[in-house]
């Protein structure tokens, strides 16, 4: 398994799983200038049945990674981290299932759930359930999630009054076989402990499947996201992020140039929009 959080402003580390990897892991990392909840070395983060379970209300279909949602829909297990706030620590599974209103075979847009629980006396405990508001993207023609890129793995900031702010790395497949990278970003509040949906911000792509002359004159780039530090005069406010890119991008004269510093974004999260720009 990966250490993730690496790209954060040199702020904390987590844990963070897809799929079925759900496994014994090392201990828990520290947070932000504070001092989490004492780890067993051995500590085991949830399997994901527990997670459908007790998102659904019922016992899942462990083979398949599902369960049923009282309205109905599938839900699918997704992903998981285990992190620490200046409070504890904690650990969340993810899972999603076709929007409302959606085609359930094949969504164009899908609906996230998180079941969240907290360190507590050396066991997870569960402290809320929720269907988060909004909708993600999916990442393929299939109607699927996008695919968590674990190798990379996600990025992590512990923030000031128990929040946290979490970046997802995600792959969407395209046509000829292109992709299309970025990162979900996603805030936690720990009183009560929830999570929302805060947009997505676009990290480069890989166009070069498709090059039908050599050499190729599509861009293949990726990003990295930095989440920058508070604004200590505004503490209750979210922080920016930055997004630099490396690789090839297509400048504005059509030619293929190595990315720069100015290619780099900084976006801001606007609280009436809720979400980064």
């Amino acid at each position: 398994m990966r250490w993730a959080g690496r790209e954060h402003g040199r702020a904390a580390r987590g844990r963070f799983l897809t799929g079925p990897a759900l496994a014994v892991l090392p201990g828990l990392a520290a947070g932000l200038a504070a001092v989490p909840a004492a780890a067993d070395p051995d500590l085991a983060m949830l399997p994901r049945g527990a997670v459908l379970a007790a998102i659904c209300g019922r016992p899942a279909d462990r083979e398949a990674g599902t369960c049923r949602m009282r309205d109905g829909r599938t839900a699918e297990f997704w992903t998981a981290a285990m992190f620490s706030t200046e409070t504890g620590s904690w650990f969340t599974g993810f899972v999603t299932m076709p929007a409302p209103g959606e085609d359930a075979a094949a969504p164009d847009r899908r609906s996230v759930a998180a079941a969240t629980y907290a360190l507590k006396d050396m066991r997870w405990r569960l402290e809320g359930v929720q269907v988060l508001s909004g909708r993600i993207g999916t990442g393929n023609r299939n109607g699927g999630a996008p695919e968590v890129d674990e190798r990379l793995g996600a990025v992590f900031r512990p923030l000031s009054r128990g929040r946290l702010l979490m970046g997802l790395r995600l792959t969407v497949y395209g046509t000829a076989g292109s992709q299309g990278f970025s990162f979900l970003l996603l805030q936690f509040r720990d009183a009560p402990a929830r999570w929302a949906l805060a947009g997505e911000v676009a990290a480069g792509a890989d166009e070069t499947a498709g090059c039908a002359e050599n050499p190729c004159r599509l861009g293949s780039s990726t990003g990295r996201l930095e989440i920058l530090p508070e604004d200590p005069r505004d503490p209750a406010a979210w922080p920016p992020v930055r997004v630099t890119l490396s690789g090839t991008v297509l400048g504005a004269d059509g030619t293929l140039r190595p990315a720069k510093d100015r290619d780099a974004r900084v976006h801001r999260f606007d609280p009436a929009a809720g979400a980064y720009r």
